[in-house]
């Protein structure tokens, strides 16, 4: 296949599919074909969990649009999904990921390909959009993205609206055989599987309750006791949201989780001069963030949190980022790709946050840093477990 890619006229076609038989009949198609690329459209504005309005799929020469809002039952397609048979194809799709996660009921997703992943081990492009990939890969095609903002929990939708949204499926579809062989003659097609596994591993798991804390930004700007208020809070947090199903920011942003946690206001006059705790939190759930900081004032002093340290401020930390640094660079050159797609400047610092600043238990319970999992792991693992250890 040569570029630049076509788009067939057959695949510009789509089917409408709102009855459980159709969709049944699609995936049997996907089934017989191996492979079925997916999009999905949703809206997750004012909502914790994303609110699924639209579902492409490109599955052995057929684009369909499933409307999930009909009478239809999506069993099927979660089976496909997280069985062992077919290969699900996506492009960036770790939002996607997490959405089916959610309505299939805690399913992981499984033989995962992301075109985004592709493209960037390929030398297309690190982090490439959709439209720009398309861009690339067919000779004048350029995506019409004004309709991206579109409501689609409403109905009916437009004959506009639906073709903007089948046509994602259908490029997404013609672009999968040309990476996929570019990424064999490259060779690393596996990596670009085991990368997009990492990303559904990391959409789908989730941290302990009692270790949320560790995740909020500046929590070393803490004293034990205040640290204690803060890992009380988030959980907190965390279920409150998803039981009114609201967005996390919505109840409290980080920055205001740690000035709650910094002053531990004691009454409803104190918490009304938080900055930038919204009125309707404080309306709604003061009560409960008041009883947050009264059941932290009665932890004793020896189950109060240990400290935490500014990164660039930690004995040794230059150096060592500069070590692990140059293992990446390393690693990266011998692939022939970005430094970027083995390791961002975050993924640098988590592995170093995560075996300078956790204890071995709370290690144990974590998910480990993307440097010491899969791939990176079995390349230079070893070598940054011994720059990390010996720092």
């Amino acid at each position: 296949m040569t570029l630049p890619l076509e788009l067939p006229e057959s695949v510009q076609q789509y089917r409408l599919v709102t009855t459980t038989h159709d969709l049944q009949d699609l995936c049997q198609q996907a089934v017989k074909c191996g492979w079925f690329a997916i999009d999905s459209e949703f809206v997750r504005e004012r909502t914790y969990y994303a609110q699924l309005g639209l579902l492409q799929i490109h599955a052995n020469g057929i684009t369909a649009v499933i409307d999930p809002l009909a009478d239809i039952d999506l069993e099927p397609l979660w089976q496909l999904i997280s069985g062992d048979e077919v290969e699900t194809v996506l492009h960036a799709g770790g939002e996607d990921i997490e959405l089916f996660f959610q309505q299939s009921n805690g399913r992981q997703p499984k033989q995962i390909f992301d075109s985004q992943i592709a493209a960037g081990f390929c030398g297309l492009g690190d982090s490439m959009g959709y439209a720009r990939l398309v861009d690339a890969l067919f000779d004048g095609v350029e995506l019409d993205k004004s309709l991206s903002r579109t409501n689609w929990l409403k109905r009916p939708l437009s004959d506009e609206q639906l073709d903007y949204a089948a046509a994602d499926a259908s490029y997404l579809a013609v672009m999968y055989p040309y990476l996929k062989a570019l990424c064999e003659e490259k060779g690393v097609l596996d990596i670009v599987y085991e990368e997009s596994q990492i990303q559904v591993r990391k959409r789908t798991q989730s941290w302990p309750d009692d270790l949320l804390y560790l995740g909020v930004g500046n929590a070393w700007q803490l004293n034990p006791l205040q640290l204690a208020a803060l890992k009380i809070l988030t959980p907190w947090r965390l279920h409150k949201a998803r039981e009114r199903d609201i967005p996390l920011g919505f109840i409290a942003k980080d920055g205001v989780l740690l000035e709650l946690a910094r002053r531990m206001p004691k009454n409803d006059d104190e918490l009304s001069r938080i900055p930038d705790l919204a009125p309707m939190s404080r309306k709604y759930s003061g009560r409960d963030i008041i009883r947050c900081i009264q059941q932290a004032e009665q932890v004793p002093e020896s189950e109060f949190p240990q400290t935490l340290e500014r990164l660039d401020d930690m004995d040794g930390y230059k150096p060592t980022f500069k070590a692990i640094k140059k293992a990446v660079t390393e690693l990266a050159e011998s692939l022939q790709v970005p430094a970027s797609l083995v390791a961002s400047r975050k993924q640098i610092n988590d592995i170093i946050n995560f075996h300078w600043q956790y204890s071995t238990q709370q290690q144990q319970r974590l998910p480990q840093p993307d440097l010491m999992v899969g791939w990176r792991k079995q390349a230079i693992g070893a070598e940054l477990q011994a720059i990390v250890s010996q720092a």
